[in-house]
């Protein structure tokens, strides 16, 4: 099996229900029962029992064994949406290895990120439910190439092993699950996820949500994320519940679709990022609201970035005629290293919310506020991990006292046991002891309080970005930027994300010439800011909320050379004299330009389905407004991948076109269509034909 160094080894509990022999159970005395039913918008509904899932799994555990895969070997599993994932999930489990989830590589990012885990794990195959057919589609041959290839629908063929083979014992101290953290790209870090972690994890989940006997769930997150995999396939799992799985794709593309799944199913119970309860409230017209049915919804978890109160407020009042109950959200907070859950509200309460002084937070101190004055922040519940945790001083390693903000040190039986193949960067986040003796804590880089029993979270140490479900390092997003523009001095240009969420980049610029028009040089920089955002989002995807272009110095570094991007970003605050021009992308006006241009289409189609050209006009005017791009820098032949939109900004032209239309426009047929002139062409044929 998979060992984990002695070093960072925890204490399993005596008894622990693993997960092989939880499906095994269930699969005895419930084998009728429905485990999950998948929903695919552009083909037929699919159901997997719990019989058919461990007969399943059993037969694939065979084909591994058969194939080499023992011992704790380490397995990628790489499939799309449906069930082949859970049932490769499990046969891996069951043959005693341990599963590396990777994300199917549809894309260049995926690929790179999938291209830098394989050759971080050294996995000794890929099992995957992928077709050949779908994996050359996807440019993935040379990315598959360089490991033995495992296809689920041959493995587990019924002349291809043993439908029951004898399975090996599986210990709580085992590796199951080598979890990456979900959006590195150059150096992702792989946490080593115990059988006996899985297990506690489930009881810490448990302990918020408190399940009743018949749970229903659904979950649209991506199942090789911590928190689509242990919160969204692993909890229902475990009691022999239902859950239903749409593909991610399927919920970004048209978010009501989540919702319409809760309301169809009667669902209990469904977990998301916060900015996922935002999209709902700003996609999902009132007339489509009053057909849905929410009243079932009685734990609606909220995690996996900052929980906002003003989401939760408008999320409460846009769904309440559907039968939203407010006190069905759960705000939480946890991290991949903890395995997922560290904190949880009680279902059923609803979000505990409280005003802070920002001054006195700012110094590091917990000062009450008056309502609605000074920042409001979202309790994340009282702390379910076994072990608790403490609120440290990172620099000292001093608990702080109960007034005081500090870094987040968690302890327990669902910790991780460390990163895969990084002993030193395992000993300094999962085996920290305080100044005064006390450990082993992980150390969580993030910022907090306990405040009457529960955990407050301010902000974070450690530089990363949590943007809409993923957690991105600072430095891939910085690296993108690299030489893009020469007025950026080199290595001078960093990001750092806010406590309230909000993610700054700072760069060092050279100020104008003295005798430069100070109207010239004002918009010089204000194209200068621009341009750096419209690149951050075409590389990445990620849109930042303010651009700041500073003086040469203005930077903090450390003794060794290391940037210290909280401490560059607090001096913003501090010496606002060092900010040159302070740029925000200009939503309003942006949207202002969008339904000129809708206004423009609808025109054109009042007599009748608009032509090529009235379309291609539409797309060229709404993708300049989105990205911040002249009108005449848009290439109409330029691929949708390389227009700078990102997910959610394809989804939001997908509505307007409906809008204008009157028909439902799918998201993913609009964009099978390589660029704009194209989709023109193609959907206006389609129109023409369409009429009577």
């Amino acid at each position: 099996m998979t060992q984990v160094p002695d070093a960072l080894h925890r204490p399993a509990p005596a008894t622990c229900g693993l997960l092989p022999a939880v499906v095994l159970s269930h699969a005895d005395t419930r084998p009728r029962q429905i485990a999950f039913h998948y929903i695919n918008p552009a083909a037929p509904s699919q159901e997997l029992t719990y019989g058919a899932l461990a007969q399943n799994a059993r037969a694939l555990a065979g084909g591994l064994l058969a194939a080499g895969c023992e011992n704790g070997a380490r397995v990628a599993l790489i499939c799309g949406h449906g069930p082949a994932f859970i049932t490769g999930l499990v046969a891996i489990l069951m043959a005693g290895c341990a599963a590396v989830p990777v994300v199917f590589p549809a894309g260049a990012i995926m690929r790179s990120r999938a291209a830098a885990i394989l050759r971080e794990a050294g996995c000794a195959a890929i099992l995957t439910g992928a077709s050949r057919a779908e994996i050359e589609a996807a440019g993935a041959d040379d990315l598959f190439a360089g490991h033995p290839l495992l296809r689920i629908d041959e493995l587990a063929s019924p002349g291809g092993t043993q439908s029951n083979p004898a399975l090996p014992l599986v210990r709580p101290e085992d590796v199951a699950i080598v979890q990456y953290t979900s959006g590195s790209t150059s150096a992702p870090r792989g946490v080593l996820v115990t059988h006996a972690a899985l297990a506690a994890q489930q009881r810490a989940i448990s302990a918020a949500v408190q399940p009743r006997a018949q749970e229903r769930s659904v979950t649209w997150l991506p199942p090789e994320h911590d928190m689509g995999l242990m919160g969204g396939l692993l909890f229902n799992l475990w009691r022999g519940h239902t859950t239903c799985v749409l593909a991610p794709a399927a919920f970004i593309n048209r978010p009501i679709r989540w919702l319409e799944a809760i309301s169809r199913f009667k669902a209990t119970l469904s977990v998301a990022p916060n900015f996922a309860y935002d999209l709902c409230v700003r996609t999902i017209p009132q007339n489509r609201r009053a057909g849905l049915d929410l009243r079932s919804w009685r734990v609606a978890l909220n995690g996996a970035e900052p929980v906002q109160a003003t989401t939760l407020d408008s999320f409460a009042q846009a769904f309440a005629d559907s039968g939203f109950d407010r006190r069905a959200f759960l705000p939480c907070y946890g991290l991949a290293e903890a395995t997922l859950l560290v904190a949880g509200a009680s279902g059923g309460n609803g979000a505990t919310t409280g005003w802070f002084d920002p001054e006195a937070m700012a110094q590091g101190i917990v000062a009450r506020a008056g309502a609605g004055q000074g920042r409001q922040l979202v309790s994340s519940g009282p702390v379910r991990t076994t072990g608790g945790i403490r609120i440290v001083s990172a620099d000292t390693g001093h608990p702080c006292p109960p007034e005081r903000i500090g870094e987040i040190w968690i302890a327990g039986d669902s910790m991780g046991s460390g990163y895969l193949g990084q002993p030193e960067a395992s000993r300094d986040t999962f085996c920290a002891y305080t100044a005064t003796g006390d450990g082993p804590y992980l150390r969580s880089g993030d910022t907090g309080f306990l405040l009457d029993g529960e955990l407050f979270v301010t902000g974070r140490i450690k530089d990363i970005v949590l943007w809409h479900g993923r957690t991105l390092h600072a430095a891939d997003l910085e690296r993108a930027l690299e030489g893009v523009e020469p007025r950026v001095r080199q290595r001078r240009l960093v990001l750092r994300q806010t406590g309230a969420g909000e993610i700054v980049l700072i760069a060092e610029v050279p100020p104008n010439r003295e005798d430069a028009p100070m109207t010239t040089a004002g918009r010089d920089d204000q194209a200068l800011a621009s341009r750096l955002w419209r690149r951050l989002l075409a590389k990445t995807g990620v849109e930042v909320d303010q651009v700041a272009l500073v003086r040469p110095g203005t930077l903090r570094w450390t003794s060794s050379g290391k940037i210290r991007r909280a401490a560059s970003l607090a001096r913003l605050q501090d010496e606002p004299d060092r900010v040159i021009c302070d740029w925000r992308p200009d939503h309003g006006k942006s949207r202002q330009a969008q339904l000129a241009a809708l206004r423009a289409l609808a025109d054109s189609a009042r007599n009748g389905p608009p032509d090529a050209a009235a379309l291609l006009a539409f797309f060229l005017a709404w993708v300049a407004a989105a990205t911040d791009v002249p009108l005449d820098e848009v290439d109409p032949d330029l691929p949708w991948s390389d227009q700078g939109l990102d997910s959610l900004m394809m989804t939001d032209l997908s509505l307007d076109l409906e809008s204008v239309l009157g028909a439902q426009i799918r998201t993913e047929d609009l964009f099978d269509q390589p660029d704009p002139r194209m989709l023109a062409l193609t959907l206006a044929r389609r129109m023409v034909a369409a009429q009577p």
